[in-house]
């Protein structure tokens, strides 16, 4: 039966997009946060950039699933998007356990590593079987460039080019892409769940810009971190994807994708040096910062490069700048890192079970010159 109606958990920037975007296709939306009120009855989201603009409706928003769910027949949707920051995954996890099936199709929009292994993870500790789970797809990107501008309007400014899904496993990945691909026809399947994860790379980008600033960050300024980033801070930004990528090679994974590829593939930019793939991504000219707890830390370091670390522990990989953003970072913030390797119980040979995409045929294959790893000036 075609599934015309969607659950939207998290109402941040992404969240509030992805509202939008379903609605203007004109897809029942039901919109979940644990930070919102109950509004039983339709109520409207405002689109005001280049892509979806426009007032949508939204069947109702609340933060209590309950209540959703007896709006649509005691269940939720079958098709559930978490757009959320990682520190948000386990408390979700545990609030949906409670209508999770095996027919369910959920797909995380996280950009912390291990989003959707951690979602399963919590699932299986509550109680839900691995016959029960559902298909729980995990991507590498996000299908837009989004900003929110007030708790009911978002300004949608990109679309992403492609990117990239894995679930539990090859078959549960199809089932994700024939699912999503009806709304999101960017969303192309990955090989494997390691897959995804390194090759997740907003971490990578967002703690060097951080890191050399700051001074700045701290006393409130109201800055964009890409402005003028100059060649040395982008020198930083790629031997920090030097690591990255020593660390995907170790484990084995075929399509690992650097920085400048990723952009080339998820925005369409060109050129031989990362800091021209920068200079080309206009529609990150506004993205200016002024909270001391703003995700590009806070969420990028403990639950971003944090996890890559600990691949590189259980890869026998040194990862001296990686190690280095991490030790600054950690002191500047003195929180915790919860995704160690006892929590994450990494399985690598289940996370890389599904054979590796023969490099002929694979959507990575005119990359394959960009498998190195790159320097200061390239």
């Amino acid at each position: 039966m075609l599934q015309t109606s969607y659950l939207v958990v998290g109402k941040g920037h992404i969240g509030l997009a992805t509202a939008v975007y379903l609605s203007a296709q004109g897809y029942t939306v039901y919109l979940f946060s644990r930070r919102s009120s109950f509004v039983p009855q339709t109520r409207t989201l405002h689109s005001i950039g280049p892509i979806s603009p426009g007032s949508y409706p939204v069947a109702a928003c609340s933060n209590n699933l309950d209540e959703l769910a007896t709006l649509n027949g005691g269940q939720l949707p079958l098709n559930v998007l978490i757009c959320c920051r990682g520190q948000d995954i386990e408390p979700y996890a545990k609030i949906l356990a409670k209508y999770i099936h095996s027919q369910m199709n959920v797909l995380v929009f996280c950009a912390s590593r291990f989003a959707g292994w951690v979602f399963c993870k919590v699932l299986r500790r509550v109680g839900i079987t691995e016959e029960q789970l559902p298909a729980v797809g995990d991507v590498n990107n996000t299908p837009f460039v989004s900003r929110i501008n007030s708790e009911d309007q978002v300004r949608i400014s990109a679309l992403t080019n492609k990117f990239f899904v894995a679930a539990q496993n090859r078959t549960l990945t199809n089932r994700i892409v024939r699912t999503y691909q009806a709304v999101f026809n960017n969303l192309w399947p990955a090989a494997s769940v390691l897959e995804i994860n390194l090759n997740k790379v907003n971490d990578i980008i967002h703690l060097p810009l951080l890191l050399v600033s700051l001074a700045r960050w701290e006393s409130g300024e109201d800055y964009n971190i890409y402005h003028k980033a100059g060649p040395r801070t982008v020198g930083l930004i790629n031997h920090l994807d030097c690591d990255r990528m020593a660390v995907g090679k170790a484990l084995g994974v075929i399509n690992l994708i650097d920085i400048k590829s990723h952009y080339q593939i998820a925005y369409g930019t060109t050129g031989p040096s990362l800091d021209e793939h920068m200079q080309q991504l206009g529609s990150y000219s506004s993205t200016t910062l002024c909270n001391p707890h703003h995700r590009y830390l806070v969420e990028d370091l403990p639950y971003g490069c944090f996890p890559l670390q600990v691949l590189a522990r259980l890869a026998g990989v040194e990862t001296p700048f990686l190690d280095s953003c991490i030790t600054i970072g950690d002191k500047f913030l003195d929180i915790p890192l919860p995704w160690s390797a006892e929590f994450l119980e990494l399985d690598l040979p289940q996370l890389s079970q599904e054979p590796q995409v023969n490099p002929s045929t694979s959507n990575f294959s005119q990359l394959n010159d960009h498998h190195r790893c790159p320097t200061e000036n390239s």
